[in-house]
Parts: C-alpha cells; structure tokens; sequence
C-alpha cells in the first residue's frame, strides 16, 4: 500500500467514525473536557480547529434530578372558585410525591405513573382540603433548564380543567 491510499484510508474511516457519532459535543475552548457516551475527550488544537481527542478515561454525565421540593404558582384555566392562580409546593423523592396547594389549603399524595431521569407522571389524590381543590387530577413534570415544567389536567362535574406552572427547587 503507498503511502496515499493509506492516508485515504485513515481519512475515510476518521468521516466514518465522525459521521457514525449521533451527536458529538462541540469544543468551545482548548484544553477543555467532555464527557460523551460515558468516556472523557479532551480538546485540543489541531491546525486551525479545536478538536475532541479520546483520553480512554471513563466520566459520568451527572443526570437531573427530580428529587427535591419544588415551588411557585399555578394558573388554572378554566378560573376556579378561589381564582386562576394559586401557589403549589410539590415534594418528590424516590419512595412518593406529595402536593400541596397553601393558597387554596388543600394538597395530597401522589401516586407515580410513569418516571425516567428528567420527567414524571403522577395522579393526584388530594387527602386535605377536599372541598377547595379537584381531586384525581394527573400531573406531569419535566426537568427543563434547572426548573421543572408542571401541567395539571383533570376534570370535575363534566368540566375539564387544566393549569400549568414552572417551579423551581426550594
């Protein structure tokens, strides 16, 4: 083999391996680490480009977490009886959840439905309060740049309702 065809052969497979990558972190500064697909690269200048070069050092990307107490304000539509906007106190952790709704002095348990690394989902069962807030309601909540994205739907005596909120950890 000379010496071009085996430098078309490392070109090829270099296109190959970079175009097999779903999507690879992009260098924004020399000596800069990334961790992709559970291993380290390091980024290093090579010619005029910043370019990520496998260090075979194993890393762990650290996964949002849904664990914690979350607050803010929710807005209802339609309007209920004390309003469309109303404050909410959610608390997740890895046995249940819990809500509470301190401006309408009602709240509950949460029963998990569905959860992965970044969302869940949850049916309310409000246990305190019951005459102030629709119980049976199904939440859902996604971690979304440090806050949580929280939607509310449910429905009583035919009505539908809905209500959405950011909450952020407490």
């Amino acid at each position: 083999m000379d010496r071009h065809t085996g430098l078309g052969a490392l070109i090829f497979a270099m296109i190959v391996f970079v175009g097999s990558s779903e999507a690879f972190a992009q260098c924004t500064r020399e000596g800069e680490e990334l961790c992709q697909s559970g291993q380290t690269y390091r980024c290093e200048k090579t010619g005029s480009e910043l370019t990520p070069i496998f260090q075979n050092v194993p890393c762990v990307v650290n996964a949002p977490s849904l664990t914690g107490t979350w607050v803010g304000n929710g807005h209802q539509s339609p309007a209920g009886a004390a309003g469309a906007d109303w404050s909410i106190a959610m608390t997740i952790n890895d046995s249940g959840a819990s809500i509470d709704y301190p401006s309408l002095s009602c709240g509950g348990s949460l029963t998990q439905i569905s959860r992965d690394d970044s969302s869940a989902e949850y049916r309310e069962s409000i246990t305190y309060g019951q005459d102030k807030c629709v119980d049976g309601g199904t939440i859902t909540v996604r971690f979304f740049k440090g806050n949580l994205s929280w939607v509310w739907v449910g429905q009583a005596d035919g009505q539908p309702y809905n209500a959405v909120a950011v909450l952020t950890r407490q």
